[in-house]
């Protein structure tokens, strides 16, 4: 039988990051995905329960409540989730086109193209009437063919994409959770500044005091909207928006889980707040009195993700982390990966003032790899 006092983490190999990274309790009850769609649990509306990859989202969707469910179906589809926010913003436009059509694409103005389920900014890009559509695609398919061998058609689609329209603006991310009354709890905010290498997209994101007063009312206001037309409960997301003048959009909402490859843990490794403690309260970190009491208001907390080389090859070059580390102003934490296995060689919790991040977005990681194995 099912406790009402622990929350079931799913896992997965998939994706390293969160499980190196997590912070403990003793009420979180981790199984792995093998495990679970070997077994028969099966989840009602008032069990917390959370992931730590995009490979997982299937399997919990097929044995919970059918509110989670069909919230999960809606995110995890680009073009559903578009038809949901239309309700929000009546002006927002997008299509869904085939792989096919891609070659003799037209457009307007400039667009963002993307996998209509997808992750990891894969396969995601920025487009132009003047854009060679042709080129384009043969690009769109190598990355899919190479991602795909991590990630299932279930979590990366190669046969259908999203054209909507580009939205300028800042990016944000936002770590919340709904909890059992259906009430938005906000866990950690971040920016996401753009590394000048866009195939480092998710390069670096970055919590402050600044960053939470800038987009904390406008989140909470967002979050009570779509609750609206979702209706659930205890329900965890990472959700990626742009800040176009005033106005906080939506780009995407991953379902179930906190930031992915320990980015969720990084509120707990520089402010001590545990997320999964949290969720499994039911309510909301006081972020007032955090950043109030905070020694570090001024300060950055910034997780980097330390990719592998895109030009040297893996078997003949290894990454140099001592010479990455000497890039960094202070690390809280360091998680090296198994480089041959995933798409980066380790992650950082690091202390970073505006300028010191501003050097770190034009890093580029072949210059920290060196010839031989480790």
């Amino acid at each position: 039988m099912l406790n009402q006092n622990t929350i079931y983490l799913i896992t997965s190999d998939a994706e390293a990051g969160t499980m190196e990274t997590l912070p403990l309790i003793e009420e979180l009850l981790i199984i792995s995905n093998d495990h679970f769609e070997k077994g028969k649990i099966t989840f009602e509306a008032h069990h917390k329960v959370c992931i730590t990859s995009e490979s997982s989202i299937e399997s919990v969707s097929d044995r919970i409540d059918i509110d989670r469910s069909n919230a999960i179906k809606v995110l995890k589809d680009k073009f559903a989730f578009r038809e949901i926010l239309s309700k929000i913003y009546s002006s927002y436009k997008y299509k869904l086109i085939h792989a096919s059509e891609i070659d003799n694409l037209m457009i307007d103005v400039k667009s963002v193209i993307k996998p209509s389920k997808g992750c990891f900014g894969t396969a995601v890009r920025i487009i132009e009437p003047s854009t060679d559509f042709r080129k384009l695609n043969v690009e769109l398919k190598a990355e899919l063919l190479k991602n795909g061998s991590i990630f299932s058609e279930s979590v990366l689609s190669k046969d259908y994409f999203i054209v909507e329209q580009f939205i300028e603006g800042e990016e944000y991310a936002v770590d919340m959770f709904y909890n059992s009354k259906g009430e938005a709890c906000i866990i950690n905010i971040f920016h996401h500044p753009m590394p000048a290498n866009k195939a480092y997209l998710h390069m670096i994101y970055y919590s402050s005091k600044t960053v939470f007063d800038k987009i904390y009312d406008k989140s909470k206001l967002f979050f009570t909207q779509l609750n609206n037309l979702l209706g659930v409960t205890n329900f965890v997301m990472h959700c990626e928006f742009k800040l176009q003048g005033e106005d906080l959009l939506p780009i995407e909402i991953n379902a179930m889980r906190f930031g992915g490859m320990g980015l969720g843990n990084l509120v707990f490794h520089s402010l001590n707040v545990n997320p999964y403690l949290y969720y499994l309260n039911d309510h909301e970190p006081d972020w007032q009195n955090i950043w109030a009491e905070s020694k570090n208001s001024n300060v950055n907390f910034t997780f980097f993700i330390a990719y592998n080389s895109q030009n040297k090859s893996l078997n003949e070059y290894h990454p140099n982390y001592e010479k990455m580390k000497q890039q960094f102003t202070e690390v809280l934490l360091e998680q090296r990966f198994d480089y041959k296995r995933q798409l980066a060689f380790a992650i950082y919790c690091l202390k970073e003032t505006e300028n010191s991040i501003q050097k770190l977005l034009e890093i580029e990681f072949d210059n920290y790899f060196t010839p031989g194995e480790i």
